[in-house]
Order: C-alpha cells, then structure tokens, then sequence
C-alpha cells in the first residue's frame, strides 16, 4: 500500500465518521491551520465550506496537490523550527492536529510551538488512536503487536496515546482539554477481527466489560490556551445554549405538527367507528330479515307436505 492510498479516502461532510465530526469542531468563518493533511482530504472539505486554510506538510507531491486545492502550503517537517518561522507569527482561529502528534518523535515540541500561532480564543483539535482498543488488547492476548501498513499500528506511528496519556500531553504543553467525542468502532470490521474471534466468550466479555474505554477507535479532543480556558470554556457554552434553544425550539414545531395530526387521525377514527357502528347495525336488521324469510319459506315448504300426509292417512282409513 503507497502512503498517497494510506491516506486517501473519502467521507461525507454531514456524516458521522471522524474527520465530518472534526471539521464540525472548527468556529464558523475561521482562519485554520492544518497540520500534516496529507492528500488534502479534510482540506478540500474545508475550503469548500468557506475556511481560509494553510498547511504545513513535509511530501512535496502532497503539496502540489494542496496548492491545487487552494490551500496556503509550507512544504517543512514538523520536528524542526523552521516551518514556525514561515507563519511569521501569525495567529489563526484554530489549529488542526488529526491523526499527526502519533508520527512524531516528539509531539510535546509541536504543542508548545501550537501556542504561538494560536489566537487568545482559538482553539486546538486533535486527534489519535486509542492504543487501549480491545482490538490490540485481543492481538497481545495471543501475543501479537504487529505493525501495519495502515490502522491503529501503522507502520510509521512513533507513539502510542490513550485519552489519560494525551490529556496529560495536553496539559504538561500549555493546553486545557475542554471537550472530548470518542469514536467507536466495531472490533468485528476492525484490522483486529481474527484476533478478536480467536478469544473465548468469557475472554471477549472481560475486555467488554471492564476494558477502560475498549470501545474506542480514535479519541477526539478540542482544546484552548490554559490561560483562557474558562473564557473559552463559557464562550462555548453559550453556543451549546443557543443551540439547544434552536433544537428546543424545533422539537416544539415537530410536536405541533405531530399534535395536529394526532387529532385529525383521531376524528377519522372516530367517524370510522360510528360509520362501522351503523354498518353492523344494519347488518343486524338484514340478519332478522334473513332469518324471518327463512322461517317463512319452511313453512311454506313444511306444510303442502303435511297436507298431502293428512289425505293420504284419510284414504287409508276409509280403504281401511
């Protein structure tokens, strides 16, 4: 598999997978820096919904693709100083980590150097692998810890993050973690299937049960300046607020809608039930009519027989 397939893959921007619900993290109409994109993927996207987007990416073919794109491009390895010096310091509205701080030898200097071009407000996106998944836990089970050409072990990830370790990461860096969404992701349709179908019941359901966050493909994490935390944290509340007066206020109209046709399904089956009850009604009085009719025509059909029955007794007794 060649790095451009690696990394080459396509989602829909309104979806539920991971990179839809990172690009949903950004602040409407900001400036963004995006680290590592590789073929542009989540770059595209971006660009088409309106971000002024610049990126730092080390593979020149990448780069020529980006610059297609639209995007501003600084073509430098992140584990050296140069590229900060590039952005000439420059601030942007937020910063995008995905899927990067794992193929570097030291994340920890790229953290420290984020603060620098990162507006007071702005905040930091990141994403990694959860090296707790019960994929990887099931492989070392049978001894296993392979890497690979694309996944949870790809081949050119240098280090290993679980949530506890990347929050402290962000910390000890000058980042306050504010938000975390997990991305969840079938053992069965994972790299790690035939070591998960190789455990025993009772092994499955120990790592189910008590695997801390086992579940957990990638970890998703939205951060700001330690120092404005709680401005960013209050800001981003007052957006969850008006949101939820938005939804609120759309659930109310669904409901009215949803009431006023309850009520007009409630009269239908109320004329149904009284047009049903005067059907039976009249099928009562056809059934009486019915049976009158019927009593009728054996009597009409009894008695020329009784007749003929009585003559017939008569004739015996007078031959008699």
């Amino acid at each position: 598999m060649s790095d451009f397939d690696r990394y080459q893959y396509a989602f829909d921007p309104d979806g539920d997978e991971l990179a839809a619900r990172l690009i949903r993290r950004l602040p409407e109409r900001a400036t963004v820096l995006e680290l590592g994109p590789g073929p542009g993927v989540m770059t595209k996207v971006m660009i088409d919904k309106g971000y002024q987007v610049t990126v730092v990416e080390i593979d020149a073919a990448y780069a020529e693709i980006l610059q297609g794109m639209g995007a501003e491009t600084i073509i430098a390895n992140l584990e050296e100083p140069h590229w900060m010096a590039q952005l000439q310091g420059r601030r942007f509205d937020a910063v995008m980590a995905c899927d990067v701080l794992e193929h570097l030898r030291s994340p920890e200097r790229v953290l420290e150097a984020l603060r620098a071009c990162t507006q007071p407000q702005g905040r930091l996106i990141v994403s990694v692998p959860n090296i707790a998944y019960m994929g990887v836990v099931a492989g070392l089970v049978h001894g296993v810890f392979d890497y690979t050409a694309a996944g949870l072990l790809d081949h050119t990830h240098l280090r290993f993050f679980t949530r506890r370790s990347l929050e402290r990461l962000l910390w000890q860096t000058g980042w306050s973690p504010n938000y975390w969404e997990s991305y969840p992701f079938p053992v069965e349709q994972s790299e790690f299937a035939r070591f998960w179908g190789a455990l025993t019941d009772a092994q499955r359901q120990c790592l189910v049960v008590g695997g801390a966050d086992s579940d957990v493909y990638e970890w998703m994490a939205v951060a700001c300046l330690s120092e404005c935390g709680p401005a960013l944290a209050l800001r981003d509340a007052q957006v969850l607020a008006d949101k939820a007066c938005d939804d609120l206020q759309a659930l109310q109209l669904v409901h009215a809608q949803e009431h006023a046709s309850l009520l007009e399904h409630q009269k239908a089956f109320a004329q149904a039930r009284d047009i049903i009850a005067e059907q039976q009604r009249e099928i009562a009085v056809l059934r009486g009519s019915a049976a009158g009719a019927t009593l009728s025509v054996a009597r009409f059909l009894n008695e020329p027989r009784n007749g003929v029955r009585r003559l017939l007794q008569s004739i015996r007794r007078r031959l008699g």
